[in-house]
């Protein structure tokens, strides 16, 4: 065997075994299993790959995200905010009530007595009508906050573990804890899985990149 032959063997060896042949039952019906890009592809199409799949219990990460120091310190800065309001509005409700309480419907300064109430009520509905919105508001943006952490939590913890593909799980174990029918619905819609292994379950390491504690 010439010199050229004997270099070009080790590369046509490793190009043979690179390259797994799964036969059907007709040739057309035959499948390569090939590595792409680290990953075994059994077609030509980006997705004919065989990814590695984890999964994350996303509902205790959010739950304990959410239940976190510093998102409960911006809500109650919110909460604290309006109960200082509400006892604002306590004290003129009683400055009102010992103004007006004994005032004549027939007396003319009933009507100017009536409209200073009511005005007085508008203002309170809107105040309430305003925080309500405000704390609606906030929880909306931690929420979106607590899944941006979780998602950058996962992609760490998919890239150190090589796993590929990371789908949001409750586990079949865990109880509905709910009353009503739509809620125990919802509760079986949750829970993607019926059956896995626990091998999936990747929510431990994802919870410690988060620094978060079981409870």
């Amino acid at each position: 065997m010439n010199t050229l032959a004997r270099r070009a063997l080790p590369a046509a060896v490793a190009a043979a075994a690179a390259i797994a042949l799964l036969a059907g039952t007709r040739p057309a019906d035959d499948v390569k299993l090939r590595m792409v890009d680290g990953h075994v592809a059994f077609g030509e199409q980006p997705t004919a790959r065989i990814w590695s799949v984890g999964a994350v219990n996303s509902d205790k990460v959010m739950k304990l995200l959410l239940r976190s120091e510093r998102f409960e310190e911006e809500r109650k800065r919110l909460e604290e905010a309006a109960k200082g309001k509400d006892e604002e509005f306590r004290k003129r409700f009683q400055e009102l009530e010992a103004k007006y309480k004994d005032l004549d419907p027939k007396s003319p300064d009933f009507e100017a007595g009536r409209a200073e109430v009511e005005s007085f009520f508008k203002e309170v509905e809107a105040f309430r009508k305003e925080t309500g919105d405000s704390l609606g508001k906030l929880q909306a943006e931690q929420i979106e906050k607590a899944y941006r952490e979780m998602t950058a939590a996962v992609d760490v913890v998919g890239e150190r573990t090589k796993v590929d593909l990371v789908l949001r799980f409750v586990p079949t174990a865990q109880p509905f804890d709910v009353s009503s029918p739509a809620d125990a619905m919802l509760q079986v819609q949750v829970r993607t899985f019926l059956r896995y292994p626990e091998a999936v379950d990747i929510t431990a390491e994802v919870m410690k990149e988060l620094s978060l504690k079981d409870e």
